[in-house]
């Protein structure tokens, strides 16, 4: 009797919503994400009179829009307190900040991809879509362009999502995975007026997170798992697009020629090396991070 309560009881504890939660924890940060964005997005969306009355035009300067942009950090500070606590939490956020590596990153995400963004906005002779006329405008876009997109998201897609995506699938395809997962979320800010992404074609912004996330990825391997590269690299494609005028479809190309030569020419990443399974040594993916590293 007391065997066939324990087994009942596990039986139920294991099919609980919790328990789901737990031993999928990379899907449920995607749920969580999605639904606090897509929630914003589809009040924003299906009822813009009443929005507007309450929150005021959905721009990215509106605190519900900053919301929206910052669901991935929200939903891996969430999950991580419950599956891992205050330890887990400190190692998330310390990811934020790691800083110490090659000064040639630094570079090449400061100089490389602005300039790569200078070069495609000058071939297709484009324009920004910001015109900082004052310092107090450029200021404010400067640091709203950091806030919606690099520091509200990455925590979320790269310090969570990506160390757990690189246990269960090889470089490459975890980085497309993620990528389209990335691309598909900003989907309610292509039917938002007010926001920037209304004026872009959806598959060509699908494909560009793709490739980024090629990019990304090499560069959080290199750099022992660095949200704060991750942070400076989407922000200077920010950057690019918003501030130096780079077309989309123009910078993509770059970005390709860009990624295809990484995957090609990098090997110390693996990227089509499958994961070991649990409990075989680790082989380093470059030089200064290895899978075990990049934590549960």
């Amino acid at each position: 009797m007391i065997n066939s309560a324990r087994g009942t009881k596990n039986m139920s504890e294991n099919s609980s919503p919790t328990h789901w939660f737990k031993r999928h924890q990379v899907t449920a940060f995607f749920i969580i994400t999605y639904a606090i964005t897509w929630g914003i997005g589809a009040f924003a969306i299906l009822f813009s009179t009443q929005f507007k009355q309450i929150f005021g035009e959905l721009t990215y300067f509106n605190p519900m829009a900053i919301l929206a942009v910052a669901a991935p950090t929200i939903s891996a500070t969430i999950l991580t307190v419950a599956w891992q606590g205050k330890a887990g939490l400190r190692e998330l956020y310390a990811r934020l900040i790691r800083w110490r590596f090659g000064i040639q990153w630094y570079a090449f995400l400061l100089i490389g991809i602005p300039f790569l963004g200078w070069l495609a906005a000058l071939v297709a002779g484009a324009s920004p879509v910001y015109r900082l006329t004052s310092p107090a405008l450029a200021f404010s876009v400067l640091l709203n362009l950091l806030v919606t997109g690099p520091l509200g998201e990455e925590l979320g897609w790269r310090g969570y999502a990506l160390p757990r995506l690189l246990k269960q699938f090889n470089p490459l395809i975890a980085s497309l995975i993620l990528g389209a997962i990335w691309g598909i979320w900003h989907l309610p800010s292509f039917y938002i007026s007010s926001l920037v992404q209304s004026g872009l074609s959806l598959p060509v912004f699908l494909c560009f997170a793709m490739i980024n996330s090629i990019l990304i990825t090499w560069i959080f391997q290199h750099t022992g798992g660095s949200v704060l590269a991750i942070v400076l690299f989407h922000y200077a494609v920010n950057f690019s697009l918003s501030i130096i005028g780079a077309p989309m479809v123009a910078f993509m190309l770059v970005m390709l020629v860009a990624a295809l030569l990484v995957v090609a020419l990098d090997k110390k990443i693996g990227w089509f090396r499958k994961p070991e399974p649990p409990g075989s040594p680790i082989r380093p993916q470059s030089s200064s991070i290895s899978i075990t590293q990049l934590g549960d």
